[in-house]
């Protein structure tokens, strides 16, 4: 029977007001009350990151669904992102260029768009194919760090450790740097952990900064491409990769699944495993139906 004061059972009162007893049940009860329904029961932890980043998305809106909330665009798409979703636009370069007229242009217009995240200034460039690119990187950090007022981020993703020190924040100024072990290959079936143990250490040491580091979430393979090197996880390697990240990045502005949707380097991605898609939701804090 309900106390008709508090709509609590009437048990909890029928010890004295001052009993220890009674104060231990009332908290409990009140915790429990204020854990929400629906929440993930499998045991995987739920994310910690504010932000969940997806790219390749060809026009889809449907990783909105499970807890995706910056998407891949160009600057023209970002008018059209979904309600609660922010771009993350791509400006990128393989090897950057200093910031140019058009790039100016374009940050000018978007500076104050509040549903831009930030700008994607370039995939895996390589230091050797490029000395000046971290000089080059650093001009259009500055420039848009300096046009949104520290609003809107500058994000770089790296693949080779040998690329880390040059490409830093120190000496980039980029806000963002993407991790990419993708520990899933026809070499490494098993997809050992170890990969990202091994990357993220070395981005330490490398200058990258903890805070800096956007862990990037293998969601793709190449079966379906001849002569293909990588291997879309299952969902049990998911959750060991997303287990490790959290344990090195316990708490990244913002976290990165490659990809959505097919390219020519990758096949079969996200778009075709509902297992993954549940995983990587549930992650986000989704539970998918």
């Amino acid at each position: 029977m309900l106390d008709p004061r508090t709509k609590l059972p009437r048990l909890f009162f029928h010890a004295p007001r001052t009993s220890l007893v009674r104060r231990v049940l009332l908290a409990l009860v009140a915790t429990a009350l204020l854990v929400p329904l629906g929440a993930p029961s499998s045991g995987q932890a739920v994310s910690r990151t504010t932000r969940h980043f997806i790219s390749n998305l060809h026009g889809a809106t449907a990783p909105k669904a499970l807890g995706y909330d910056i998407f891949d665009t160009g600057a023209s798409g970002v008018a059209t992102l979904p309600a609660g979703v922010q771009g993350l636009v791509w400006l990128g370069q393989k090897c950057p260029t200093p910031a140019d007229a058009a790039f100016r242009a374009t940050v000018d217009r978007l500076a104050t768009n509040t549903k831009v995240f930030g700008y994607y200034l370039s995939d895996e460039p390589h230091v050797a194919d490029c000395p000046r690119a971290a000089a080059a990187l650093a001009s259009r950090a500055d420039y848009i760090r300096a046009k949104s007022r520290g609003a809107q981020k500058s994000f770089i993703v790296l693949s080779r450790v040998v690329d880390y020190s040059a490409f830093r924040p120190a000496a980039t100024h980029v806000d963002l740097v993407g991790i990419d072990p993708y520990p899933c290959s026809v070499a490494s079936p098993a997809c050992p952990v170890t990969k990202i143990r091994d990357k993220v250490t070395a981005a330490r040491k490398a200058g990258i900064p903890l805070a800096a580091i956007v862990p990037v979430h293998q969601a793709f393979g190449q079966q379906n491409i001849g002569g293909g090197y990588y291997r879309l996880p299952t969902a049990a390697q998911m959750r060991a990769m997303l287990a490790e990240w959290d344990r090195l990045v316990p708490s990244p502005v913002m976290d990165y699944a490659y990809g959505w949707s097919h390219q020519s380097s990758s096949n079969p991605t996200l778009v075709d495993s509902r297992p993954l898609q549940t995983v990587l939701a549930a992650h986000n804090g989704v539970v998918v139906r």
